[in-house]
């Protein structure tokens, strides 16, 4: 603000003293005129001679008329001649300011600068040169136009003062305002302070109004409420997780805790004298060896649903796989465990349903699907459908058991989850959710559907449109 004052007022000066000079000059050529004219033409100013110049200067009467014409009570007017000594001068009592000598002649010899300045302070005097031109090849010398610059230097210290006043209301303008101002522009930065501060504490519902501006501090309260958003279903998902691991350990504690306490009953058992019966020994040691292959198969797929979840074992691989054979193949597998059950295999896109993935995963998706039948719905009838509908190959087992209560349809592929007390339960309860994980990490969907008389599970997976399918031996013909 000083700095700016200031420029305004030396910029002032200047222009003041160059108008003030534009302004002597325009007196001087519409007093004169071009090469005297107008003084020649007076009869006062004709020399007795009858010639105005004079060995290369001009007449002293000519000059002392050309110094009345252009001065005035203000305004000195000085004629100088060519070697630089002063010819004529008016007002006659008038103190006239003098220049270095060069200036004058390189004045004579054209060489004017637009104004001048001599003195200084109170005595300064603002100085126009205006050469005569030439006569005969040779400068004829100047004319010095000169007045006192204090107008100007009166006016400069108006603005000064003007200033000065404008920049003091200004600054405590500043100092009462600028505490107010700041504060209600850093009210936005407070409350995200504070919105910080209650979110760290574990408020996760914390939010700050954002402003419609689209400045920084709008920017900043946007990004707050996305980061506060993230943190907040970030920890809901670790809930979520912790969660679940709890309900985890608990289901599979409860489950090791069944067949565990079996064998110990039994145990202790033949350590109170079943050794002396054997028929009691036998009973006792079949039933350990049931519960222990029951802990074998729990174990067993605790670690397979945990390498899924976790991919542990990586991407399953993109290999073309034919559904159908492994359908087929199991099937086979089936009639041997259980020849008494009867299957029906639907192929409606023979040679079609192609799935990109890992042939052992996918093997193992038939094969719980088909125990889980045998588990809960042995008898009737099981009917393996496969069909291509767009760019998935759809695979189907439909079972004529008591099927799924409508309120566990969304839950039968959840781990150790039993859907009704009906339903057999000797497996290890991960079967399904195995089948999900499975199913899922090839980029598919599976679900299940009942309309109380029989459960259909279907599973939907990403179709390969050609390719040279496996099912972890020859390819299909």
């Amino acid at each position: 603000m000083v700095a700016g004052g200031a420029l305004q007022y030396f910029a002032l000066g200047q222009y003041l003293r160059s108008d003030e000079a534009a302004v002597l000059r325009q007196r001087y050529t519409a007093t004169i005129g071009a090469n005297l004219q107008p003084i020649r033409a007076a009869a006062r100013c004709r020399p007795a001679t009858g010639t105005d110049v004079v060995n290369n200067s001009v007449n002293p009467t000519t000059a002392q008329c050309i110094v009345d014409a252009v001065s005035n009570t203000t305004v000195s007017a000085v004629l100088i001649d060519a070697d630089g000594r002063v010819n004529s001068s008016a007002p006659q009592d008038n103190v006239y300011p003098t220049l270095p000598l060069r200036d004058y002649l390189d004045a004579a010899q054209g060489k004017v600068r637009p104004f001048y300045l001599a003195g200084s302070g109170a005595d300064q005097s603002l100085v126009v040169l205006h050469p005569l031109g030439n006569r005969n090849g040779k400068s004829l010398g100047v004319i010095q136009l000169s007045e006192s610059t204090q107008p100007l230097q009166q006016t400069q210290g108006r603005l000064l003062f003007l200033l000065a006043v404008a920049t003091a209301v200004l600054m405590v303008v500043a100092i009462v305002l600028t505490p107010l101002l700041v504060r209600r522009a850093l009210r936005p930065l407070r409350r995200v302070t504070e919105a910080s501060a209650e979110l760290a504490d574990g408020d996760f519902n914390r939010r700050v109004d954002e402003p419609a501006t689209t400045d920084e501090v709008g920017r900043l309260a946007h990004a707050f409420n996305e980061m506060a958003a993230a943190v907040q279903a970030a920890f809901a998902v670790r809930a979520e997780t912790e969660a679940g691991m709890r309900h985890f350990v608990g289901d599979a504690s409860h489950e090791l805790r069944t067949p565990l306490t079996t064998i110990q009953g039994q145990l202790d058992l033949l350590q109170r004298g079943a050794t002396t019966d054997a028929g009691a020994r036998r009973e006792s040691l079949e039933s350990t060896q049931r519960e222990v292959r029951r802990m074998s198969v729990l174990v067993e797929d605790l670690l397979t649903l945990t390498r899924l979840e976790s991919r542990g074992d990586g991407e399953p691989a993109r290999d073309p796989v034919d559904v159908d054979r492994i359908i087929n193949e199991m099937v086979d597998e089936e009639s041997v465990r259980a020849p008494d059950q009867r299957v029906e295999v639907v192929s409606e896109s023979p040679g079609r349903g192609i799935v990109p993935g890992d042939a052992e995963q996918l093997r193992r998706v038939i094969l719980n699907l088909a125990n889980n039948a045998l588990a809960h719905a042995a008898g009737g009838t099981h009917t393996w459908r496969t069909r291509v509908a767009g760019g998935e190959v759809v695979i189907s087992l439909t079972d004529e058991g008591p099927g799924i209560p409508r309120e566990a349809l969304g839950r039968v592929f959840d781990r150790f989850y039993r859907a009704s007390t009906q339903r057999r339960s000797n497996g290890s309860g991960l079967g399904l959710a195995i089948v999900r994980s499975i199913v899922e990490a090839h980029g598919g969907r599976i679900e299940a559907a009942s309309d109380g008389g029989g459960a259909t599970l279907t599973a939907y997976l990403p179709r390969t449109p050609r390719a040279t399918p496996t099912s972890g031996g020859e390819p299909s013909a």
